[in-house]
């Protein structure tokens, strides 16, 4: 499946009885609102026929199974922000962004701290907002380029 609107979708039973195989996946990925992502699921015969029920249970658990184990990941376009700040401010802004779970890249170490982060796009204005405010406005910002980046979801 491809696209925001899911605009390609194809499956296949490549040699299993029609509607046993690529349908069961397919239908999974749909379930679990999954888009752009290819799914192949290689079944080995073990001498027990399944019946087409069976094969339906096979194909959808594995991919089930599958998604589950790796997790889902979203893509959103993120804004890598530089933060300048003094030693003794470190732990404040260390313990904000553990907090909002806002990843730390880089931390560079000179006669003032710089903190590399991304933060998505559409929250920037917010989010150095919260950072003046938590410093009392005791730091300097300074925004880089736009990135594509994969991230979990938050789950509400």
């Amino acid at each position: 499946m491809t696209g925001n609107q899911d605009q390609i979708q194809r499956e296949s039973d490549n040699g299993e009885p029609q509607g046993t195989a690529g349908v069961p996946i397919l239908e999974v990925l749909k379930a679990n609102k999954i888009h752009d992502v290819l799914a192949i699921v290689i079944r080995y015969f073990g001498g027990i026929k399944l019946g087409a029920g069976g094969l339906i249970r096979a194909y959808s658990s594995s991919c089930a199974q599958a998604i589950e184990a790796v997790g889902i990941v979203k893509r959103v376009i993120q804004t890598k922000v530089t933060i300048t700040i003094e030693y003794p401010l470190w732990g404040k802004l260390q313990n904000f962004l553990t907090n909002e779970k806002i990843a730390l890249l880089d931390t560079i170490y000179t006669d003032k701290i710089q903190a590399v982060v991304c933060v998505d796009s559409d929250k920037l204005s917010d989010f150095k907002q919260k950072i003046m405010d938590l410093l009392a406005g005791n730091c300097l910002f300074e925004t880089g380029a736009d990135v594509l980046n994969y991230v979990q979801p938050e789950i509400p």
